[in-house]
């Protein structure tokens, strides 16, 4: 009699193991929002603003504990900083401004996961990242006006960490959150850092390589 219901156990356990193996692909599409300490050209000063974004990641498993991945995020807010002098058409003018901000982040790093059906993770990555600083609005006391040329691109280097917690729906799709962090490498570009949470959903495949 335990023979055939050892059998039985291995039949039902044996799909649940192999649905999360070192040799599974998978697809991520996130939503995320979160704040953003930040600086920026012409001033010294940081602000904080809200952030929201997408990002896609595609990853592979090469141990039934962790996937290498890569990922693509691009986040849009909008930061106010309290004084800063510009150039606009009717003259130089100093008061508090602000300023629309567009990232695109490229990173790579390694997701560690700890389950099959509830799947606890945690992901740290290192990447780089584009910053679009807009024109500065520069409130002069009667009006906002919008300096000239005061538009500019900055770069960062990117760490990042986070943790959140999957839930595999089926064999194909899992969904989840996680809330994480990032931080600019000093000296490299205005500084950045930001605390964020993201919803997602993935579909898991096997390469056919």
């Amino acid at each position: 009699m335990r023979a055939p219901l050892a059998l039985a156990a291995a039949v039902v356990v044996a799909p649940a193991t192999a649905a999360a193996d070192r040799r599974e692909a998978s697809l991520h599409a996130h939503a995320i929002g979160g704040l953003v300490t930040l600086g920026g050209p012409a001033t010294d000063d940081t602000s904080s603003a809200l952030a929201l974004g997408v990002a896609a990641r595609a990853s592979y498993a090469t141990s039934n504990r962790f996937q290498y991945d890569a990922q693509l995020a691009v986040l849009a807010g909008s930061a106010d900083w309290d004084r800063g002098t510009f150039d606009t058409r009717g003259g130089t003018v100093t008061g508090p401004f602000s300023r629309g901000v567009q990232a695109a982040r490229l990173d790579a790093g390694v997701t560690l996961r700890f389950g099959v059906a509830l799947i606890p993770t945690v992901r740290v990555a290192l990447g780089v990242q584009g910053v679009r600083y807009g024109a500065a609005e520069v409130d002069n006391g009667a009006s906002t006006v919008t300096a000239t040329g005061s538009d500019a691109l900055g770069l960062h280097l990117i760490g990042s960490a986070s943790a959140g917690l999957d839930y595999r729906v089926n064999r194909r799709l899992i969904v989840g959150a996680a809330a994480g962090a990032s931080l600019a490498v000093p000296g490299v570009g205005e500084a950045w850092r930001s605390f964020d949470v993201t919803l997602h959903a993935a579909y898991y495949y096997y390469p056919r390589w």
